[in-house]
């Protein structure tokens, strides 16, 4: 298992026994480069050994709290990692310990005295954790392909998992797309001991508010007006910005052209007191490419920018290696593949990423949609819902036009919004290619809060961002060793986001300027012109290049039943995909055949079969 993570953590690792548990680590040196760094890590005070992986940011803070606790106190430090603050301050809170925790974090934590394994993920599902259990048998690791190289896991496809994947384009947790392997939920700890008949006993706990509990709103501080709210989110961003930049190795940002990225470049900037060394992966096509953007933002704040360009020939030349990167599939990833590439390439061990932006502040056209939706009246929604059997029936062929009939048959909610907008196969055609009713087992369901803006944040706060963009980036980051950090996606800047009203989000009194609340956070620093700009979205020239050299690659892949046996997809359902992709591109969307290319060719990789 632990040579199955060495791309995670290639500066050391290590493995020690405690009874009947074992545990292990491969470590990216980030905090404390030395060795008193060493994982797993001893307490020799209270006996508990800890498995860390992530950062937590206010460990400085927490450090000098320890030290005014009389029990710690009496402790020497062995070292300055944050590993040892997070253990040290199990040992004198207990549980407790994990609600003070700002940060990404998961881990495996012994506990001598309890003789209990307590196994960890932050609130808001940053840093991954998936496990598998029998009667017997407990096995946990940062990533799926970990499970598998144990031995201990059957290479079996789940079902379940499929149908997830099929339906959202990534695997909805608890579910993973290997049969009885699940993913622990953000702010979850799972409490594993041992009975005296030699079985496995989990309980299921939550240590601190998941973002699905964030959503209650705050009291907003006696913000009395927008403006106030503005200022408040800058201080915010700010602390967050501040704390994300502590590292002992070289660091950099991403910096794609859009507002999400020139904010953290900005706001790096004027914190850090120096220019950041920043990341762009450009396209010949430009209507793809925010390569001019990008520039501009460098040239302002005088950034070492460095730029990576990528063509159909140099994808193909990456894509086997990061096809075997994917430690599930997924109909994305493979951008954030390529500009870690360049990022660690170029020296740097930690990047920050824009990420959360889009979901926080209303970046997506989901929420307006949301909007719209709650703005038809009532008779004009029972209308719709009584023509959209005829209105599927009619104009099929469009993935729009499904979606709009779609959401004319449902109750309109948020949630209807938001899956519906989210969806990559329909549930009949998931059925095509499956023979099977999908399967909603374990699927996630939540309430949700507030106006209809900040229930759509939380949605996609929850949904497309943890099971996507966070798993995604992950993944792919770690696969150079490259350790990717998201201010925005803090608990501290969520909160507060998620306790304003949603209107303030949309308005701000002047048309055309994306993400209006965060583009006036920094609108001293940014330019008028990039904010007012329409939203690109870091996506590759798939529709395109699918059409041209990847083409061969993935027909072969797609037209070949021996290929898609491994599935458990129909032959027929996977083919008829791909060639109505090829004959209306736009129609189906290329989302459809890379996500069940990316399913195939994993399924080989892996060796994992239906």
């Amino acid at each position: 298992m632990n040579a199955a993570l060495a791309h995670r953590g290639p500066d050391d690792r290590g493995t020690v026994v405690c009874g009947d548990v074992v545990l292990g680590n491969t470590r990216l040196a980030v905090i404390d480069t030395s060795a008193a760094g060493h994982q797993p890590m001893h307490d020799p005070e209270t006996g508990n050994w800890i498995t860390y992986n992530g950062e937590t940011y206010n460990f400085k803070q927490l450090r000098k709290e320890l030290d005014n606790c009389a029990h710690s106190r009496a402790q020497a430090w062995r070292s300055s990692s944050d590993t040892e603050v997070v253990l040290r301050a199990y040992g004198e809170w207990g549980i407790d310990a994990f609600r003070r925790l700002r940060g990404m974090f998961a881990f495996g934590l012994w506990d001598e005295r309890r003789r209990e394994l307590l196994v960890v993920r932050d609130p808001l599902g940053i840093k991954p954790l998936y496990y598998y259990r029998t009667e017997h048998l407990f096995v946990f690791a940062s990533e799926v392909r970990a499970l598998l190289a144990s031995g201990l896991v059957p290479r079996k496809l789940s079902s379940d998992g499929v149908d997830s994947y099929l339906a959202c384009g990534s695997v909805e947790a608890p579910l993973t797309i290997v049969e009885g392997v699940r993913q622990l939920s953000p702010g979850q700890c799972l409490q594993v001991r041992g009975n005296e008949d030699g079985k496995i006993e989990v309980t299921i706990g939550e240590f601190t508010a998941s973002h699905g509990e964030i959503r209650a709103p705050l009291e907003v501080g006696g913000l009395r007006s927008r403006a106030e709210a503005v200022a408040r989110l800058r201080s915010e961003l700010e602390e967050s910005v501040r704390l994300h930049l502590v590292s002992d190795v070289p660091l950099g940002v991403f910096l794609s052209g859009g507002t999400d990225s020139s904010a953290m470049v900005a706001l790096t900037s004027r914190i850090s007191g120096e220019p950041p060394r920043t990341f762009s992966v450009v396209f010949d096509e430009p209507e793809y490419s925010e390569a001019t953007h990008a520039r501009t933002i460098a040239a302002k704040f005088r950034t070492d920018h460095c730029e990576t360009r990528l063509n159909e020939d140099h994808l193909l030349e990456l894509l086997p290696q990061a096809l075997a990167s994917l430690d599930q599939p997924t109909m994305d990833g493979v951008n954030t593949f390529v500009v870690a590439k360049a990022v660690k390439h170029a020296g740097v061990t930690v990047a920050l990423s824009g990420l959360g932006g889009d979901e926080l502040f209303a970046g997506y056209p989901s929420f307006k949609r949301a909007l719209k939706v709650e703005a038809t009246s009532p008779l004009t929604k029972r209308l719709l819902r009584a023509a959209s059997g005829f209105g599927k029936f009619a104009l099929n062929g469009s993935t729009q036009r499904s979606k709009f009939w779609q959401l004319a048959a449902s109750d309109c909610t948020a949630a209807d919004v938001y899956r519906i907008a989210r969806q990559l196969f329909a549930p009949d055609y998931v059925s095509q290619l499956t023979r099977r009713r999908p399967s909603h087992e374990d699927r996630v369901r939540f309430e949700v809060s507030g106006d209809i803006v900040n229930q759509i944040s939380e949605l996609e706060l929850r949904g497309y961002m943890t099971n996507t963009l966070l798993r995604d980036t992950d993944a792919m980051s770690m696969a150079h060793s490259l350790e990717v950090r998201v201010p925005f996606v803090d608990v501290k800047v969520v909160e507060f986001a998620l306790s304003l009203p949603g209107k303030w989000k949309l308005s701000n009194g002047s048309n055309g300027v994306a993400k209006p609340l965060l583009a006036d956070a920094v609108a001293d620093l940014l330019p008028r012109g990039l904010l007012a700009r329409p939203k690109m979205g870091f996506t590759l020239p798939f529709e395109k290049w699918m059409q041209d050299r990847l083409r061969t690659e993935i027909g072969s892949v797609l037209e070949g039943e021996a290929r898609i046996a491994d599935t458990g997809l129909t032959a027929g359902g996977v083919r008829d995909v791909w060639r109505k992709f090829l004959q209306k591109p736009r129609a189906i969307g290329w989302s459809r055949p890379w996500a069940l290319y990316a399913l195939a060719r994993w399924c080989e990789i892996n060796k994992v079969t239906a």
